[in-house]
């Protein structure tokens, strides 16, 4: 018997493969149906995963690194961009989310008045550096909680890439900042008056296009970076690029209905600055919500093919009529994503066999249309849509103990028995059916009662 365990870089390469010999042929389509299927998988997946518990811990992550973070990317903007410190006071003041939740006036000047730096200030340094970290190991430990079937532990390089996302988004924020500031100033200068006062609708509306869309566009890069290097699994930059476009594009939605709903001003008056740590809570655990989402998909596109085929395996029985079971089958029974492969479509027409006793083909069949026949020895099973057979031989890696005949022209999915056994090692449920199934098979080939017992 061969050992039913197929490595990672199989997966990948059978992937591949699959993906070459499709493309010469006919284009993989993305119908309707397979939309649906996607977005199904990707919400199982996403609360199998306990992601919305782990957007919390994002959440609080982010609370607890805000301080830490804000208080790096104001020395960065002082000491190396030696930005003014009266002009990012005023600036950071001139949002609300800042002056209404600390005070910059005295954090600037603590950092203005070090001139010499002291153990003290090293230690400080290495505390507040340990406190924002610790956001960027609950992001790292989510997009883990995804990836972890299709990418190897990494520690030493997801502790490398937790301080390189860190810096990365300490400098991004500082430049932005220090460009904005620099953009403010450019404002009040005797040219831009000049122009303003000649265009006004124009260079109105461009200011303020570019301050509400900063912000967004640093979040679409930041959370495209996390995709592409977070992951693990190697999706593309395109991948990435409309994964996070969407995820930022539904958080600057969300923004807009919290803005249209909720009052901070009428709040801040009966709850002072927690009304804003509330917001901002919200806010940010939506977000991460739609940034694991997101990431979630990216999961379910790249391994599209074996999830597919572990919910076709599983799929429940027509006797099943239970409302999630109902529409199950009729979400996945119809596997267009398959079906647009040509080279996994086979088509039989009636009286013809599909294998025969003592072949060496190890392939499994999925039946799309139509019923077919398995001949054995001792009893006659009719199999009809929505059905596997043929997959004992595989698991087993034996020759046929039966014959497969088309009782009516079918319509069949050829899986490969590499692709088969990948699929049993990523999705236990199948494997338990598989075991079940090959119990069953042992009692109808041999005529046990009892089934075979391992």
């Amino acid at each position: 018997m061969r050992k039913n365990k197929i490595s990672k870089g199989n997966i990948k390469s059978h992937n591949k493969k699959n993906t070459a010999n499709s493309s010469g042929k006919r284009k993989r389509k993305f119908t309707f149906v397979t939309i649906l299927q996607s977005i199904y998988l990707t919400g199982n997946f996403y609360f199998a995963n306990n992601l919305v518990s782990s957007a919390s811990a994002c959440a609080f992550g982010f609370l607890f690194s805000f301080i830490p973070t804000i208080m790096m990317i104001l020395v960065v903007l002082i000491r190396v961009l030696h930005a003014s410190p009266e002009t990012v006071t005023s600036f950071l003041n001139s949002l609300q989310i800042f002056s209404s939740t600390f005070d910059l006036n005295h954090l600037v000047t603590s950092i203005t008045s070090v001139t010499k730096i002291t153990n003290f200030e090293i230690v400080l340094a290495f505390a507040i550096i340990w406190m924002a970290r610790r956001f960027f190991s609950s992001v790292m430990n989510s997009l883990n909680s995804i990836f972890k079937t299709v990418s190897k532990p990494r520690p030493v390089f997801s502790q490398i890439l937790i301080f390189a996302g860190e810096a990365v988004i300490v400098v991004a924020m500082a430049s932005i900042i220090f460009v904005m500031i620099s953009f403010k100033a450019l404002h009040k200068t005797m040219f831009f008056e000049t122009m303003l006062l000649r265009f006004p609708k124009l260079l109105g509306s461009f200011s303020s296009l570019i301050v509400s869309t900063v912000p967004i566009i640093l979040i679409w890069l930041i959370t495209m970076l996390f995709y592409k290097e977070g992951s693990g699994s190697k999706p593309t930059w395109a991948l990435c690029a409309i994964t996070s476009g969407g995820c930022a594009f539904c958080f600057w939605v969300f923004q807009r209905l919290m803005g249209l709903f909720i009052n901070v001003n009428r709040y801040n008056l009966l709850y002072g600055v927690l009304s804003n740590v509330i917001v901002l809570l919200i806010e940010v655990y939506f977000f991460f919500m739609l940034f694991l989402f997101f990431a979630q998909y990216i999961f379910v596109f790249q391994f599209f093919d074996i999830l597919l085929l572990g919910e076709l395996y599983v799929l429940p029985d027509r006797d099943d009529t239970s409302v999630m079971s109902t529409v199950k089958r009729l979400l996945f029974i119809r596997p267009d994503y398959l079906m647009n492969k040509d080279v996994n479509v086979i088509h039989r027409k009636k009286g013809e066999y599909i294998y025969r006793s003592e072949d060496t083909d190890t392939c499994a069949y999925y039946i799309s249309r139509g019923t077919v026949e398995i001949i054995r020895k001792n009893n006659l099973t009719f199999i009809d849509r929505g059905k596997f057979f043929g997959e004992e031989s595989c698991i087993l890696n034996d020759s046929r103990n039966e014959d497969a005949k088309v009782h009516t022209d079918v319509e069949l999915v050829k899986i490969s028995g590499d692709t088969f056994l990948a699929l049993l090692e990523k999705n236990p449920e199948a494997s338990r059916k598989a075991l079940s199934q090959i119990s069953s098979y042992y009692a109808k080939v041999y005529g046990l009662r009892d089934g075979f017992r391992l």
